[in-house]
């Protein structure tokens, strides 16, 4: 189980609500990552769910405006499956339209949020843990969310040793020299959470970048479907 981390005070580097609103203060100084938290329409999640018990890997990166982007998804994301899944009285046309709805809602936020213009973009279905180690990107800002299966995990600034990073240390726990110092400290996003995350290149964040990892695959969760989204041109 996770520190439940408390109000913001002087020093924390996070923002957390329900309220989409909460990414908007990634803006601000002292925040390295903000959270949306939020439940996925449950068309949403019953599309993806057969969609990951059919054998196809996905594997996209694409760039794009957010309308150029959504062409190349619905292209290759199933309308419906066949023969048709019956999502209660609905089938599943309906779960792949909420479905390209959500992301196409996610993606304009992002672009809105950055006034950008291409978006670069990649979808991808996960049986491993993509990134195991403790690390932070070299980005300026990355958005992060996942439709399926286990999410990101990261750590608190005043929570980490960021000595740790780029050795074998920030794969190690609870050990002199560890990046944390209890499995407590390690922060856990949830399926259907948007995040934004801070890199080493966002201006004057250089040494600050979130730290987080991809989690482990587990028995009763072998698989993830994750999203994320980076800055091209604004």
């Amino acid at each position: 189980m996770s520190v439940m981390l408390q109000s913001i005070t002087a020093g924390d580097d996070w923002a957390i609500d329900q309220d989409p609103a909460v990414l908007a203060r990634i803006y601000e100084d002292a925040i390295s990552i903000s959270i949306w938290q939020r439940q996925l329409q449950q068309e949403v999640e019953s599309y993806v769910d057969e969609l990951l018990r059919k054998p196809k890997t996905i594997a996209l990166k694409l760039s794009g405006s957010p309308e150029q982007l959504m062409e190349e998804i619905q292209r290759v994301f199933p309308p419906a499956f066949f023969p048709p899944v019956l999502i209660g009285e609905q089938s599943s046309c309906i779960g792949a339209a909420a479905f390209y709805a959500d992301i196409h809602h996610v993606l304009d936020m992002f672009a809105c949020l950055f006034d950008a213009k291409i978006l670069g973009l990649r979808i991808n279905t996960l049986e491993h843990a993509m990134c195991p180690r403790f690390h932070t990107d070299n980005v300026a800002i990355r958005l992060i969310t996942t439709y399926y299966g286990l999410a990101t995990e990261w750590l608190p600034d005043q929570l980490s040793n960021r000595a740790a990073l780029g050795t074998a240390f920030a794969s190690q726990i609870n050990i002199p020299g560890a990046i944390a110092a209890s499995e407590r400290h390690i922060q856990r996003m949830a399926a259907g959470d948007v995040a934004l995350f801070k890199g080493e290149l966002w201006e004057g964040n250089e040494g600050r970048g979130i730290i987080h990892r991809s989690p482990a695959p587990t028995t009763q969760q072998p698989k993830r479907l994750v999203v994320t989204c980076d800055l091209i041109e604004s």
